[in-house]
């Protein structure tokens, strides 16, 4: 349902979009677009269902409904103010990075200029754990075009370590970009702050990927 950042697509323009915009068709042939559509609608009309499994208690379960919440086509306020209030009260360190990563993907896609600010005091905050402030940094990087500051990648030097990256592992935004021998974090950054370095974008399965130049 979300997509999916492949070969070069770990990039600020990419990372936190839902949806890529372009027509789906399933193995079928069947139009595929109008079934994630429709997802979305039945995430937005059950999103109830969807907030209450922030507050589970396996922290998987809340990881998992944090990245179903930021899809739906509507609620976007109630789930805004959910993921807000779940992370408030989060003490697991990998669940508050997804929610963090969750609310802003949530910005990115419906335009909340607010959480600009608020994802730089995250990462700009040496209180935070190394792992929220990483995944601040993500999303702030997603939010604006703003040249990297220095100080972000000094942030980023202290706090995107080994540790932070198999801390972050199992997040869903992180496991989607995780192959090729490199984990998803650092494939990640690898995109946003040094995007020319990154293989060329590849979307046929059935093919070798592209060699790189």
């Amino acid at each position: 349902m979300q997509w999916t950042p492949g070969p070069g697509r770990c990039t600020r323009e990419e990372l936190l979009r839902v949806t890529d915009g372009g027509r789906r068709y399933e193995p079928s042939g069947y139009f595929g677009t109008w079934g994630i559509e429709a997802a979305r609608d039945a995430i937005a009309a059950d999103a109830d269902l969807v907030m209450a499994l922030l507050d589970d208690r396996d922290p998987q379960v809340r990881v998992a409904a944090a990245y179903a919440a930021v899809v739906a086509s509507g609620r976007i306020d109630d789930i805004r103010g959910a993921l807000h209030t779940r992370l408030r009260a989060e003490a697991d360190p990998a669940v508050r990075a997804g929610l963090v990563l969750a609310i802003a993907q949530l910005a990115y896609e419906h335009a909340d200029p607010a959480r600009e600010a608020w994802a730089k005091a995250l990462w700009s905050d040496p209180a935070m754990p190394p792992a929220v402030r990483v995944s601040a940094a993500l999303g702030w990087l997603c939010l604006t075009d703003t040249p990297v500051p220095d100080v972000l990648c000094a942030v980023l030097d202290a706090c995107a370590t080994d540790e932070t990256a198999r801390l972050m592992e199992p997040l869903p935004w992180m496991r989607a970009a995780d192959y090729g021998g490199d984990t998803g974090l650092r494939r990640c950054l690898r995109g946003l702050l040094r995007p020319e370095s990154i293989e060329p974008q590849w979307d046929d399965p059935w093919s070798s990927p592209p060699a790189l130049t």
